[in-house]
């Protein structure tokens, strides 16, 4: 899986980029509205971004060896909107913003993406496995275990070191 992605500031609506070794704060939208929210190591060359395109959403692990070809190295499903909008959650509902955060582990080698306080999907860049609720895609090339969810790929967001 590759593509161009040019690694740059995006915000939508006031959403703030948030970078290692900043204090966490979390940034305000609303599922469904087209949204990209990115953060980008500052010690290693990965980056991550979150993508709501008012449909879907993923969650992008990206290598930014290349400069200004960065190299999507994996992506995982974390929403449909229609399911979110005939089957809210307390942590996931159309109709209330949603507070997102992209948390990253204190050696910046695992990325979290945190919605309402709860991560929905992990990239761990060392192990090249990238992990979300969904399950979705079942694997990739660069994740050949699979996406399946592990509490332990997210421990840095609940007890950094």
């Amino acid at each position: 899986m590759r593509r161009k992605i040019e690694l740059r500031t995006v915000t939508s609506r006031g959403v703030k980029v948030e970078h290692p070794g900043e204090e966490a704060m979390g940034q305000t939208l609303h599922l469904g509205a087209p949204t990209v929210i990115e953060s980008a190591a500052e010690r290693t060359p990965y980056a991550a971004l979150f993508e709501d395109d008012g449909k879907v959403a993923y969650f992008y692990g990206l290598d930014t060896r290349l400069g200004d070809q960065v190299q999507v190295l994996d992506a995982v499903h974390v929403y449909n909107v229609g399911v979110v909008l005939d089957h809210p959650t307390p942590e996931l509902d159309v109709h209330l913003p949603c507070d997102v955060q992209i948390l990253w582990s204190e050696n910046q080698e695992r990325v979290a993406l945190v919605l309402n306080g709860k991560p929905h999907a992990a990239f761990d860049f060392i192990a090249k496995r990238g992990y979300c609720r969904s399950n979705f895609p079942a694997s990739s090339s660069w994740s050949k275990e699979g996406h399946g969810w592990d509490e332990t790929a997210v421990e840095f967001v609940r007890h950094p070191s």
